[in-house]
């Protein structure tokens, strides 16, 4: 029978699902009877019986409090396999400075890209940089759904792929994590969630943060936006998820009633009123945990107070983990002027690992200064 849901498609989805999964439990449990479990969720798939799992709910607290709600592995295999199928439809028509989640792009290059920018315009520009206000959170399903449904009738695709890629978009959009999980960790951080940011309190509406499928409709949700600001005459303009970037002229204030105006009729959405920030670029930009200026940028002393609170957390660590954490920070530190910055905290190690990590943080910080 003609099916989109092939076992190579599947298998293909499996592998890139392992790749980033491969050491949870439930990767782990998936992994024992890999060959039967597959078999079973292709045929599920095929009969459309396929029902998603119980999700795993916790609470993150770094670098800010999170509610997330982990999709099981077999689910995640499911997540890849729309992605697969769907993501071109979308991606040859997203603009060139969305940068989050997207292949290719990812938080340093959009800063390299704001950094660009900050060169071209003229030395009096201003920024206006906005968030949206609890944003998965916020995500009018029904609105999703349009957006994605629409992409997926007017594809040049055979009438039996659409029916099924609907069906499995609209499972998955709709479904309700909430209606079926089970709580991991301390019940207490709980109250660190705010309810405007919990799916517990929205009313129908939010995607769970984390999702591969979560991250790919919320930029085509924010593709909407995208384009507007676009017909608006605005070639200096920046999105990384929910935070973005105009700049241009003192003028550019002005714009943001129409900014307000467009996200609350067309995408159900309000902007964060306490997050607005207006100001000459020249100052410099907070964005994407680097402040940026003209001629350079600085790491965020956030994201360096987070490294020194992890850096006493890892001592009982293995040197393998402790020099992974590590090494990931100075990457993210390498993208700045941080060349004091690392040196100092090599020095600063406690001395059980310098002993260990000294020779190859050494090479680590001079590599990428």
């Amino acid at each position: 029978m003609d099916t989109v849901f092939t076992k190579e498609k599947l298998f293909r989805a499996y592998l890139a699902c392992r790749k980033t999964k491969k050491n949870t439990a439930n990767a782990l449990r998936f992994e024992i009877n890999r060959e039967k479990n597959l078999f079973k969720l292709l045929r599920e798939l095929q009969y459309g019986t396929y029902k998603i799992s119980r999700h795993i709910c916790f609470i993150v607290t770094e670098p800010k409090p999170r509610e997330i709600f982990a999709a099981d592995f077999r689910d995640r295999v499911v997540h890849h396999l729309l992605y697969n199928e769907i993501y071109q439809l979308f991606e040859k028509d997203f603009i060139e400075n969305s940068f989050a989640n997207r292949i290719g792009k990812g938080t340093h290059k959009g800063v390299e890209k704001l950094k660009e920018y900050l060169k071209e315009v003229p030395r009096d520009a201003y920024y206006l940089k906005l968030d949206i206000k609890s944003f998965f959170c916020s995500i009018n399903k029904d609105i999703l759904f349009k957006i994605v449904s629409g992409k997926i009738i007017k594809a040049e695709k055979p009438d039996y792929w659409k029916k099924e890629i609907l069906w499995l978009a609209k499972k998955i959009i709709y479904h309700d994590p909430t209606a079926d999980y089970i709580f991991k960790g301390n019940q207490k951080l709980k109250e660190l969630i705010p309810k405007e940011k919990s799916l517990f309190y929205s009313n129908g509406k939010g995607l769970p943060i984390g999702n591969l499928t979560s991250q790919f409709f919320a930029n085509a949700y924010l593709d909407k936006l995208d384009q507007f600001i676009y017909s608006l005459g605005h070639r200096y303009y920046i999105r990384y998820v929910d935070d973005f970037i105009i700049l241009g002229g003192e003028w550019i204030i002005f714009e943001l009633p129409r900014i307000k105006e467009f996200l609350k009729d067309n995408l159900d959405l309000k902007i964060s009123e306490g997050k607005i920030e207006f100001q000459a670029a020249k100052r410099g930009i907070d964005f994407l945990g680097y402040y940026i200026k003209p001629s350079y940028a600085l790491v965020r002393r956030k994201v360096v107070a987070r490294f020194k609170r992890k850096r006493y957390n890892l001592r009982n660590q293995s040197t393998e983990k402790i020099l992974a954490t590590i090494n990931s920070y100075f990457g993210h530190f390498g993208h700045a002027s941080s060349y004091r910055l690392r040196k100092n905290i090599c020095k600063n190690l406690p001395n059980k690992l310098k002993e260990i990590l000294i020779p190859e943080l050494e090479y680590s910080y001079l590599k990428i200064a």
